[in-house]
């Protein structure tokens, strides 16, 4: 199937309370029990908040699981696996919005799992107050993407590098 056959999604990402941050576009390549799938080819065009512009090096597939605290990006860089720590995206025709609320989950192509930027998420939180029940879900969901990472639950396991794989394979027969 062709690239061109997928409806394009245009992509707007924010920082809490909703700074803008970026902008791309991806190709919506469907959805199933973990939630929609985004396909970013390399070469696709980026754009910051601040003016400053670039394109994707790599091709990659997004995970937006259904009103979760979270979204995964899969690839074939030394970190495979990115979760973001989100509030729950917004979906309006062919756009999707996700609001960034800094932590960050890495799995590394050697096994290991780092978080990220906590700091950072606690200086957002006393610059620009968060409700309460928020902070806790982001801990919350932080823990638990966590543990999710360590045993290999699906999609972190096979189902993302599948996703992946099958969108690469779209993206060469478009070459």
């Amino acid at each position: 199937m062709s690239l061109a056959a997928y409806p394009l999604m245009a992509i707007h990402g924010f920082k809490w309370p909703k700074r803008p941050t970026a902008q791309a576009t991806g190709y919506l390549l469907g959805a199933d029990q973990f939630g929609h799938w985004l396909g970013i080819a390399a070469g696709s065009a980026w754009q910051h908040s601040n003016g400053q512009q670039g394109m994707f090096e790599q091709a990659f597939v997004k995970l937006i699981p259904p009103n979760a605290y979270w979204s995964a990006c899969f690839n074939l860089s030394d970190k495979l696996i990115d979760v973001d720590i989100v509030l729950p995206n917004q979906w309006h025709d062919q756009l999707v919005e996700e609001i960034d609320l800094e932590i960050d989950l890495l799995k590394m192509a050697d096994g290991s799992i780092e978080i990220r930027d906590q700091a950072k998420f606690a200086a957002v939180c006393q610059r620009w107050p968060i409700p309460a029940a928020i902070i806790e879900q982001v801990h919350t969901t932080t823990a638990q993407i966590y543990q999710q990472l360590q045993a290999q639950v699906e999609p972190f396991k096979h189902v993302g590098a599948r996703r992946l794989a099958q969108f690469l394979q779209h993206v060469a027969a478009e070459k």
